[in-house]
């Protein structure tokens, strides 16, 4: 299977019109509202179903910090809500959360002793190579018929699309 002529170009007899206020780009942009909106569905309610093995009571948002510290390392409160977009409180009451659960322990800054790191236990980490698995397993059923430039043309584009976002 080749590349579609859509990830590396306008596809043959499309409209190469690109300008903010053409209809086929506009077309598009609907269509990828659509589309994104259907994997923010899809993506959330996954992630309920895995957030609930790390533990029942943990949330969503609390597996997000979680992934944060455990991808980051060593971090500090402040990090993760403003890398996460988050409010601090909601930081904070994740973190009391995932340190009950044992997902999380902190450590003293050592460029600040005042300051306080969050690290992720070995439990957290173990937890989350097992998530990480399963989702490449599921990836992997889903993508099984792409060939691998297409998966990798898929992973090129959400990354410039997540990146673009800022």
């Amino acid at each position: 299977m080749k590349t579609p002529p859509e990830v590396d170009g306008p596809a043959a007899g499309a409209s190469t019109c690109t300008g903010p206020g053409s209809d086929e780009r506009f077309a598009r942009l609907l269509e990828i509202e659509q589309e994104v909106a259907l994997l923010n569905h899809a993506t959330r309610a996954r992630g309920r179903v895995l957030t609930e093995r790390f533990d029942p009571d943990l949330q969503p948002a609390g597996f997000s910090v979680l992934r944060y510290v455990i991808v980051t390392g060593p971090v500090r409160a402040g990090g993760i809500a403003s890398a996460l977009s988050m409010d601090k409180s909601a930081v904070s009451r994740q973190i009391t959360v995932l340190r009950d659960a044992g997902l999380l322990q902190t450590s003293t800054d050592p460029e600040d002793g005042r300051a306080t790191l969050l690290v992720a236990t070995e439990t957290a980490e173990t937890a989350l190579a097992a998530f990480r698995q399963e989702m490449r397993a599921e990836y992997e059923r889903i993508m099984h018929s792409w060939e691998t430039a297409d998966v990798a043309a898929f992973a090129r584009l959400l990354r410039l699309f997540n990146t673009s976002r800022d």
